[in-house]
């Protein structure tokens, strides 16, 4: 089984790929009926529009991952797939700062191979080239 985090607006190429999908957002969207790990989802305080990411991120790593157990995690987890790999959900796009890339980080530091289903497609770029202006031109 492999594990990918993804979000809900991928959930249809997600299950075209034969994946999984596993809510672990606090409020998922209405309409998803698939299973979720509320363990992992952030509180609902961190979901305030003034919080910087780094507290956020100190928060989830001090409050959240440390009352996870991970070998109870992953049978969780091996319990949910049907035998399928599996995306861990919520609703942020690739590349836009979540918690399900400091649950995947958590992992991954642990000895599980965790990535974005797809890859993450982040916009390129572009460089503009900056030139010393002269006095004497």
């Amino acid at each position: 089984m492999k594990i990918y985090t993804s979000y809900f607006g991928n959930l249809k190429k997600l299950m075209e790929g034969g994946v999984m999908p596993i809510n672990i957002s606090l409020y998922p969207p209405k309409w998803f009926r698939g299973s979720s790990l509320m363990y992992l989802a952030p509180k609902s305080f961190m979901l305030a529009k003034n919080i910087s990411e780094e507290y956020y991120t100190k928060i989830f790593n001090e409050q959240i991952i440390p009352a996870v157990n991970l070998p109870m995690l992953v049978k969780d987890i091996e319990s949910r797939s049907q035998g399928k790999d599996v995306a861990l959900l919520c609703y942020e796009k690739p590349g836009e700062f979540c918690h399900r890339h400091l649950v995947a980080s958590w992992l991954n530091k642990n000895g599980y191979v965790v990535e974005e289903f797809g890859g993450i497609s982040e916009k390129p770029v572009e460089r503009i080239e900056v030139k010393q202006a002269s006095l004497f031109d």
